[in-house]
């Protein structure tokens, strides 16, 4: 049991060390954290932005009124007292970002087959719109100018037809993507975002990892099977 605490206590280091360290990069991070499991003392919300947990040495503090609002708006996606497993590791502006099962919403993106899901541009004119534009302006037949505009708001007109049937398509597909978020992302799991912003040499590491235990515990690694 020793040595597990050990082994945490020194991941925990690495991780406050290179939270500091630009040059460590993510490699030794991830290294010693993908995988692992956490034990999660409250509820996480549904949603890929995070819990950020500041420490202060031993002080550990998170935005109680932001997680509620989170908790209430996208709903639970890991309970208190249930595990989570660290599926990514990211060091960020933030702090070390550690999705748990998943880390949220999957993407911001939502990808059917290859496609993405893009709101369309308006359409750019087409050549013979471009050419009865040109000739309207150039013709000194007023009839035949009469002729050409009615040709030119026919070709306008199926465009903007064109652009709205575009939009109406969006719509229903994003009405579509809404939905389907709204229904699975309770399944996508959630992001804690560990910010370390000050430690007193005299602070010990195990103290640390002891005030964020009370929040997400990092749990000894797994044997492997026999």
């Amino acid at each position: 049991m020793r040595r597990s605490i050990s082994l945490i206590i020194a991941i925990f280091a690495i991780c406050t060390q290179a939270a500091f360290s630009q040059d460590n990069g993510d490699d030794p991070i991830k290294k010693a954290l993908m995988g692992r499991l956490v034990l999660v003392k409250m509820d996480l919300p549904a949603i890929n932005s995070g819990i950020d947990f500041v420490m202060d040495n031993t002080d550990v503090s998170y935005n109680s009124a932001k997680c509620n609002n989170l908790l209430k708006e996208y709903g639970v996606a890991v309970k208190s007292g249930t595990r989570a497993r660290i599926t990514n590791v990211r060091i960020s502006n933030r702090g070390i970002e550690l999705d748990l099962d998943g880390g949220g919403l999957p993407s911001r993106d939502w990808v059917v087959g290859s496609l993405k899901l893009v709101e369309p541009e308006p359409l750019a004119r087409s050549d013979r719109e471009a050419e009865l534009e040109r000739q309207v302006l150039s013709e000194t037949n007023s009839s035949h100018a009469a002729q050409l505009r009615g040709e030119l708001d026919y070709e306008r007109q199926r465009r903007v037809a064109q652009d709205e049937r575009n939009r109406e398509a969006f719509r229903r597909a994003d009405s579509l993507r809404r939905q389907y978020i709204d229904e699975n992302r309770t399944k996508w799991g959630s992001k804690v975002v560990v910010v370390v912003r000050s430690r007193k040499e005299s602070v010990k590491m195990r103290d640390m990892v002891k005030a964020l235990a009370k929040y997400v515990e990092l749990l000894p690694s797994e044997k492997p099977a026999d």
